[in-house]
């Protein structure tokens, strides 16, 4: 029997991958250019619509090319030495003992020194230099960037490496919340003006075309599987799976029921313990709603309009809801309405 196409492995890219090629290709040909216009972006969106997978397609791209190094910075170690570790495997320094810095960190929660970081940011600018010299360009990838005091340091030696013509770039994902925090914070601005990819949902026709092609269905069928996902890459590789192993090409009640327990458990928790509780109020009253009118939601909430389109806002930015229809608000991630009227039983 042939392998599983689909894979809900986190920063996998699945064989039944959609591509995003509008994103991918803006990134790649940027940083190829002979004139960047960005040296850095940001890849956000809520949470399993791909953002790792993409980095990783674009970390695979890079790494295959002979001029460029890459750089996978773990957020939750020191920047500055997982970037000296990793470039000093291709560039060497004379004179230099990497292995005779002093990184001093007081525990896990940091606590480096400015000798520390002084000469990190040194040794490293040396690297860089080095990398110059002998024409390789290095990209530096972060994934799942948040508001700490390390990538907030870490990025200020990076604007003044891009500032001195270092060939150094920079890629990073986050949540919107996560990088909404981040961009927000004092002495931000480099961050706050990088560009932003907020990767929306898949391609529909795209969407049709793989499960037409893995499953052997009509049009009709795949478009019926392709609403059931509405456009959300870890549901589509979720459903996709769990057709495969039950070698069913039709959803039935079993099927759902185990797509919504693996949406609960990979996605929807999480995304509802982020809310704030005001949040989880709107979010509550757009599932009860009749009609999904701003109007009605806003009665059900006894808000005025001016109380409401902040929380409107933030579930926007954040990827939870679709405001394009005018005076209309609906989810955007499948089956969460389902999800929302389930756990509202288990509110206290």
């Amino acid at each position: 029997m042939s392998k599983n196409p689909f894979t809900i492995i986190f920063g996998i890219e699945p064989d039944s991958m959609i591509p995003r090629n509008n994103e991918y290709m803006q990134i790649i040909q940027d940083f190829e250019s002979a004139s960047p216009i960005s040296f850095g972006y940001v890849i956000t969106g809520v949470r399993g619509c791909g953002k790792t997978v993409l980095m990783t397609s674009i970390q695979n791209y890079f790494a295959n090319k002979k001029d460029w190094i890459v750089l996978r910075l773990n957020p939750d170690l020191d920047l500055y030495e997982s970037a000296i570790s990793q470039i000093s495997e291709h560039i060497n320094l004379k004179g230099e003992t990497i292995t005779e810095m002093s990184f001093s960190v007081a525990g896990m929660g940091g606590g480096l020194s400015k000798k520390s970081l002084s000469d990190n940011e040194t040794l490293l600018r040396k690297l860089l230099n080095e990398a110059k010299n002998k024409k390789k360009k290095v990209l530096i990838t972060i994934d799942e960037a948040s508001n700490t005091t390390s990538i907030k340091t870490f990025s200020h030696s990076y604007q003044a490496f891009i500032g001195e013509r270092l060939p150094v770039f920079l890629l990073m994902t986050a949540l919107p919340e996560n990088f909404s925090a981040l961009s927000n914070a004092k002495n931000s601005t480099f961050i706050r003006r990088l560009p932003r990819i907020k990767l929306q949902g898949l391609n529909n026709i795209l969407v049709e075309d793989k499960y037409m092609e893995i499953f052997s269905l009509s049009q009709e069928e795949a478009l019926s599987l392709s609403r059931i996902i509405m456009g959300y890459p870890y549901a589509f590789q979720l459903l996709g799976m769990l057709l495969w192993d039950s070698k069913k090409k039709a959803v039935d009640d079993g099927i759902l029921k185990n797509l919504d327990a693996m949406l609960y458990d990979g996605s929807y928790k999480a995304i509802w313990d982020h809310l704030t509780e005001k949040e989880r109020n709107v979010v509550l009253a757009i599932a009860h709603s009749n009609d999904f009118t701003i109007k009605e939601i806003r009665e059900e909430l006894h808000m005025e309009s001016n109380q409401f389109s902040p929380y409107r806002e933030n579930l926007r930015e954040n990827g939870l809801i679709d405001t394009s229809t005018y005076g209309k608000i609906f989810f955007t991630l499948p089956r969460f309405r389902e999800f929302v009227l389930k756990i509202e039983q288990y509110i206290i």
